[in-house]
């Protein structure tokens, strides 16, 4: 299903990117009439929200015993909410940037082992509680092939990259394995920042007519990698620490909807 309407949305961003493009000789002429974009020139604030295909890569353990194996988990894949808030400058030359927040939302990181390394036979533990929350601080560049070429159109695609830093928040985790002395344990969670980045690309349209204070609209697909999230190894139900706590790689790939608005009028 997510690929679905990933895939659907995709499409529909290339066929308008297309349609917009097709102005060899008169590139005053555009799907909304002639030279029809208003100025958008200077600070602009950005926002967002759309739903995130979120997974989590790598997901392992070592326990305690010095002889014990790292020890591999299925973490589920699942959709999740996206939220962001940014402000930036558009220069209006193809190019703009901003700096925004992004919060990913909650995603449950519990899963059966799968497998150790070295490999050692089972059974061993499964993760049955956890979950990890991610917000992020990211700066992203923004590029519009038409516009750069003086194309002025209210229909504008662009290419999109950003770098920055995710806080990842890793709750209260908890193995079982019925076969162990102790069956449940639980684990302290743990916050930890890890560098992000995001690639995407999109489709912003002009909704305000010319002259009017402009208002643009997108939508946009983008792949965030949201770097590690990490349990604390300290016990809440006693016994030894893990030699490693639970750990997993976040990314999402995300489909949204955006709202643009300058804050200077020309």
């Amino acid at each position: 299903m997510r690929a679905t309407w990933t895939s659907a949305a995709l499409a529909a961003m290339t066929a308008t990117s297309l349609s917009a493009g097709e102005t060899p000789v008169d590139y005053g002429r555009t799907l909304f009439g002639r030279s029809s974009e208003s100025v958008t020139f200077g600070p602009y604030v950005r926002f967002e929200a759309g739903r995130a295909a979120t997974g989590l890569d790598d997901a392992n353990w070592v326990p305690p015993g010095a002889g014990d194996p790292r020890v591999f988990f299925s973490a589920g894949d699942d959709d999740n909410a996206f939220v962001a808030a940014a402000i930036g400058f558009d220069w209006m030359n193809g190019f703009r940037g901003d700096v925004g927040l992004v919060s990913a939302g909650e995603i449950d990181a519990t899963g059966p082992w799968s497998y150790t390394a070295p490999a050692v036979p089972g059974p061993h533990a499964d993760i049955t509680a956890a979950s990890v929350r991610t917000t992020a601080l990211m700066g992203s560049v923004y590029y519009s092939p038409l516009e750069q070429r003086g194309v002025n159109s209210r229909i504008q695609p662009y290419l999109v990259a950003g770098l920055g830093f995710a806080r990842n928040q890793m709750s209260d985790w908890t193995r079982t394995n019925a076969a162990a002395p102790d069956p449940v344990r639980s684990f302290a969670g743990k916050s930890s920042v890890d560098l992000a980045y995001s690639i995407g690309m999109g489709v912003e349209v002009q909704v305000t007519r010319a002259g009017q204070h402009p208002v643009l609209v997108d939508l946009s697909w983008r792949y965030y990698d949201f770097g590690n999230a990490e349990g604390s190894t300290t016990p809440l139900t006693g016994g030894q620490p893990p030699r490693e706590a639970l750990n997993v790689d976040r990314n999402d790939s995300v489909i949204s909807l955006g709202v643009r608005v300058p804050l200077k009028r020309y």
